[in-house]
């Protein structure tokens, strides 16, 4: 009897944090799927486009048993333990995933793979658009979760099926 691969099995076992409407919903049988942020909806939509998702906003979790620098908690949130079919699942660097939210900022509207012209002038920091390219492939390239220093999974919906646990986290005000 050895230790189960997390990749070479057929499930990856994720820890995401929701609201409690999310488990409502998971509750009643039906499938939550997780609509736009105003203020992140280019960098998530450019994120759907690279990795080939079919969602309105993508759902945000870590693997069990790797390191992670954000885990989503908020007051009164649920933490769910999802085992989820690894077809479903997509990974990301987390700290590439964070550089890309900056870069978004500053590419053209409608266009996440070009920088603006003005992003360039008078640059002094590391802007590039050889960056932003190294950023993009980095996002897109599927890799095993050990390759990863802080993996990220991106799921385009959590189905009731796949919650494994749950814990209500009580805000402590």
């Amino acid at each position: 009897m050895g230790r189960k691969r997390v990749l070479g099995g057929s499930f990856i076992t994720i820890i995401t944090y929701q609201s409690t409407q999310v488990l409502d919903i998971l509750h009643s049988g039906k499938v939550y799927r997780a609509y736009p942020s105003r203020t992140l909806n280019y960098a998530y939509s450019s994120l759907i486009d690279m990795l080939g998702l079919h969602c309105q906003a993508p759902i945000f979790g870590y693997l069990k048993y790797h390191r992670h620098l954000a885990d989503g908690r908020l007051s009164s949130s649920v933490r769910l333990t999802l085992k989820v079919p690894r077809e479903h699942v997509k990974l990301t660097e987390f700290q590439t995933w964070a550089e890309f939210i900056y870069y978004s900022k500053l590419t053209k509207p409608y266009d996440y793979t070009q920088l603006k012209p003005e992003a360039l002038q008078g640059n002094t920091t590391e802007i590039s658009q050889k960056k932003l390219d190294h950023l993009i492939r980095s996002l897109k390239r599927q890799k095993s979760p050990w390759a990863y220093r802080f993996p990220q999974a991106v799921l385009e919906e959590i189905r009731p099926e796949w919650v494994a646990d749950y814990k209500i986290l009580l805000s402590s005000t």
